[in-house]
């Protein structure tokens, strides 16, 4: 009870913070865009693991923009497996940095840079770092993000590596439809490589200044969910 109260706080401040928000087309994929100077933004995050054991996460993330190049983000993660409590899992700080005014260099890249620390000490630390590329084709969109993560202490370094891809069709203001495809190659040292890759439908829509992103995407690999599912307000 306690938790469903929570999420519905949540959900209201997050629609009542994202009446300036910028349009989400994807929820596994980065655009270009960046938040304006002095302008801030709240926004809501639930994922959901589709497994043997189903598994939720929650993000709640407030994000400021600096410059007309950069912005900055600070989000406070939540999870809850299957059977088990309502918990504060992690904290995560991301910043994003246009190279270029938007429409100057083909795909308008964008760096992104994300730190990510559990709660649980006994956890390790991650560092994500991705080059956000994408460009308009009159009402289609195609956005392209190559990532690179690396997680250290406590224990052995591990390296991994991926793609997310996202397709777009904006049929009006109110309504984009879009396919996406996420994949991971994690390189485990003494280990099997572990490969998990997904791909599935994602559908936005807009009510006024007030948005709602919903993804569903089948693993497709040994190494992947059966299936994850994200919705974004």
């Amino acid at each position: 009870m306690r938790t469903k109260l929570l999420l519905t706080c949540l959900a209201a401040i997050t629609i009542a913070g994202s009446a300036s928000a910028d349009r989400r087309k994807y929820v596994w994929t980065y655009g270009t865009g960046t938040m304006s100077p002095d302008e801030s933004e709240l926004e809501f995050y639930q994922t959901t693991r589709i497994d043997d054991a189903n598994s939720w996460e929650y993000r709640i993330e407030l994000e400021h923009g600096i410059s007309s190049r950069a912005d900055i983000s600070i989000y406070q993660i939540f999870t809850q497996a299957d059977g088990g409590s309502f918990k504060w899992d992690a904290f995560q700080i991301r910043t994003r940095y246009r190279l270029a005014e938007p429409g100057k260099v083909a795909f308008d890249p964008v760096l992104y840079l994300e730190y990510n620390r559990k709660l649980d000490l006994k956890e390790q630390n991650k560092l994500e770092g991705k080059l956000l590329l994408a460009r308009d084709f009159d009402k289609v969109n195609l956005a392209l993000n190559p990532v690179y993560e690396f997680f250290w202490a406590p224990g052995d370094p591990v390296h991994e590596v991926g793609l997310d891809v996202g397709l777009s069709y904006e049929l009006s203001y109110r309504f984009t439809v879009a396919f996406e495809s996420t994949t991971r190659y994690e390189m485990l040292k003494n280990l099997e490589d572990e490969t998990s890759s997904y791909f599935g439908p994602t559908l936005s829509f807009a009510t006024g200044s007030v948005y709602y992103t919903v993804g569903y995407a089948w693993g497709l690999t040994d190494d992947s969910n059966d299936a994850r599912v994200r919705f974004i307000l």
